[in-house]
């Protein structure tokens, strides 16, 4: 049997994985079920039969003395490990019309979910943050050869840290709003 395969690269923020499991759903009710994922946000399906599958992300740190006991729970719910995409955990389950399957079961889950996020986030912001001082104010040696090339490699960098941090606060930010919309819903 020949099977045809596509390739989708798509873009989604952290605080957007409902918007993510619902388009993976939407492909799959096409007919285009997720096989793979590849960074940077590179889906890999194939085409079948359109079968109504619910996708669920969680988020967790690769850890592997505790990775049988993580897949085997999901396992015993009916869920299937597709893959990961940086530490983004992305599973699966055919449940009948109408029906979902959750790997959350209450919102406190959820939010810890965030948090674990927002907790290795919050350190890769501190670092860049510590990182940028010597950047902004390192000024490379113009006594050598290189110097040329090493100037603009601190220009690039600059521009790098210019961009990265204020993405990384609008993350974290973002981050925190959910946190709090989850934790008003459970009010």
């Amino acid at each position: 049997m020949n099977t045809q395969s596509i390739k989708r690269t798509r873009w989604f923020w952290p605080w957007q994985d409902a918007k993510e499991e619902a388009w993976l759903e939407n492909m799959s009710q096409d007919g285009w079920h997720l096989k793979s994922l590849a960074l940077p946000c590179v889906y890999h399906f194939d085409r079948g039969e359109p079968l109504r599958y619910t996708y669920r992300l969680d988020y967790m740190l690769a850890d592997k003395n505790k990775w049988p006991e993580y897949l085997q729970i999901f396992q015993d719910a009916g869920l299937e490990y597709i893959g990961e995409m940086s530490n983004w955990r992305y599973w699966r389950k055919q449940v009948a019309q109408g029906e979902t399957a959750e790997i959350f079961s209450d919102t406190e889950s959820k939010i810890r979910k965030y948090q674990r996020l927002l907790a290795y986030l919050g350190f890769f912001l501190i670092l860049l943050l510590v990182l940028s001082g010597s950047m902004f104010t390192a000024q490379p040696g113009v006594d050598w050869p290189a110097a040329p090339v090493v100037s603009a490699i601190y220009l690039v960098g600059r521009i790098l840290y210019a961009v990265l941090i204020p993405v990384y606060i609008v993350v974290v930010v973002k981050l925190l709003l959910r946190i709090n919309q989850l934790k008003k819903q459970a009010l």
